[in-house]
């Protein structure tokens, strides 16, 4: 979830309780459930697991759709906030803690937005596959990873055997994170494996003059199904 590291969880401990986190829902999101979820599946209803919830944002515009959300998030802050919308449905958990059976239920949808690259390789493999086994069969996933074009790859300190990579940041963030890249779609289908693939996709803000030291917000987008 918000960080991968002790420093980066702390960074963002502070930053929630100071109002940091989406409090609209990003572009790429309405996209995925209006053209995705809603005009190709025809899923307008069922029950979402956000892996990663923050403040509850994400969790808030999928329940205005008609669905029943539940998040969790390592981050105490964001999850007292994001029960104000999800109630005990949103559970506060340790780094690289199982979530397998902490909800008596299958889901419709598991979705991991800009959480999932906090995980070492290891962690993330881990993580899939028990995202995996919470999906009902003909469920569908939504995950996102930093591309090796983000602007974050600038400011890599330090690579790391298992995946991750150092990230020294300065300026409006002002932290020391952990993440771990993708370099292509053939890379990250193979992360998502065993969910098959359905589409994917890119997203990224990129501000270029002048220039900026956080540079380009490329990330992928995998959505898949279990079947």
């Amino acid at each position: 979830m918000r960080g991968g590291g002790v420093t980066s969880q702390a960074a963002y401990e502070d930053k929630y309780a100071k109002g940091y986190g989406v409090r609209y829902p990003e572009g790429h999101i309405i996209r995925f459930y209006e053209r995705i979820l809603k005009y190709e599946l025809g899923l307008t209803s069922g029950k979402v697991f956000d892996f990663g919830c923050g403040n509850g944002t994400h969790a808030e515009y999928f329940q205005s759709k008609g669905f029943e959300v539940y998040g969790v998030d390592i981050i105490k802050e964001a999850i007292s906030q994001a029960q104000s919308i999800m109630g005990e449905r949103a559970k506060l958990i340790e780094p690289n803690q199982s979530v397998a059976n902490l909800f008596d239920t299958q889901f419709d949808v598991v979705f991991a937005n800009q959480s999932l690259y906090y995980l070492d390789n290891a962690n993330l493999r881990r993580q899939v596959d028990e995202l995996y086994s919470m999906t009902r069969k003909g469920g569908i996933c939504f995950f996102t990873m930093m591309g090796r074009k983000n602007g974050y790859t600038k400011h890599i300190t330090k690579e790391f055997d298992n995946g991750l990579s150092e990230v020294t940041l300065s300026g409006r963030l002002n932290e020391r994170t952990y993440i771990r890249f993708v370099n292509d779609e053939s890379e990250l289908k193979n992360i998502f494996t065993p969910f098959k693939s359905l589409y994917i996709g890119e997203y990224l803000i990129n501000l270029y003059e002048p220039p900026t030291y956080e540079g380009n917000s490329h990330h992928y987008m995998f959505i898949g199904k279990k079947e």
